[in-house]
């Protein structure tokens, strides 16, 4: 398999570290601290200059198309966020109230029989239903997870969770349960409920303040190609785009972004001249300042690491 094949499988088990080699821009990807994918991995990472958390971006499976679950979907479309909604009703989850999310319409009962991400995704559990719930909470918790969250009264949490403790769960994987879901803001509406999880959704995201963000998504489109991966190294100041962010240059195609403008369209051009003249790797510094020589009006700066693959 490809580097960012090994790359890609690794995070489908969860959260990973990424260790580059400035000299040479050499990486190795370490999942539970066992080495899963590396450019050359005759190398040693142990003294990495750049050591990352890596995170998948959020996919959201949604228990339930209430009113709750329209709220939230609307709230995960602004992010631009990868949504999975599933309820037996029809007459709710429809492409007109879910037009951003993949639908799954069925008995709960088939619908807890199938798997609906390869990575660890973020389950939200709002049914018509308490036994619905408890059956949609027993499927969270067979399965790896970001993130689960029940909607419920103190005294149904308290039940519920004592339910998953008769049937085997451990006290460290019930410890995982937002239940009560939401973070505590006196939330009362439908959509003031939404707003109370996707907080916490993101409080949760945003945990690891040195995370790198990658869409698995992007690395399923470059894993079988050649060309010159650009990743943001490091960032200082307003700029467009995360620290990690990644784009990937084909001499005929370019995958992902790092911000847009000025900034990308000369990445996108050195990679070019690196796919022509043979270079394996370049560090580069950007001004993004008005006085830069992007012309841009960010402000802030960047450095971008070339690498070729």
């Amino acid at each position: 398999m490809s580097y960012f094949g090994d790359f890609l499988s690794a995070l489908s088990r969860g959260s990973a570290e990424r260790r580059t080699l400035m000299a040479t821009g050499d990486e190795a990807v370490f999942a539970d601290g066992i080495l899963a994918a590396a450019t050359d991995p005759s190398l040693d990472y142990s003294d990495a200059d750049i050591v990352e958390s890596i995170a998948a971006e959020p996919h959201l499976v949604m228990f339930g198309a209430g009113h709750i679950g329209k709220a939230l979907h609307d709230l995960g479309a602004i992010q631009s966020m990868q949504m999975t909604v599933l309820d037996d009703r029809p007459e709710l989850l429809t492409a007109e109230r879910f037009p951003h999310a993949e639908r799954h319409v069925a008995p709960y009962s088939e619908l807890l029989k199938e798997s609906y991400d390869s990575f660890p995704p973020y389950y939200i559990i709002f049914t018509h239903g308490h036994s619905f719930d408890q059956d949609c909470l027993r499927y969270a918790l067979s399965r790896p997870a970001a993130y689960i969250g029940m909607i419920g009264s103190e005294a149904k949490s308290r039940r519920a969770l004592e339910e998953m403790r008769k049937e085997g769960f451990t006290e460290e994987r019930l410890a995982e349960v937002h239940a009560p879901v939401g973070l505590s803001i006196g939330a009362e509406t439908p959509e003031e409920i939404a707003i109370s999880i996707m907080a916490e959704i993101i409080s949760v995201f945003r945990h690891g303040r040195h995370a790198a963000v990658i869409d698995p998504a992007f690395l399923s489109e470059i894993k079988d190609l050649e060309g010159i991966a650009v990743r943001i190294i490091e960032k200082h100041g307003s700029a467009p785009r995360a620290e990690g962010s990644m784009m990937f240059v084909t001499d005929d195609s370019v995958y992902g972004t790092i911000g847009g403008g000025s900034i990308e369209l000369e990445t996108i051009c050195e990679a070019r001249r690196m796919l022509r003249d043979g270079r394996t790797s370049e560090l580069k510094h950007c001004d993004l300042s008005a006085a830069g020589d992007l012309g841009m009006v960010c402000g802030g700066n960047e450095t971008l690491l070339f690498r070729r693959f």
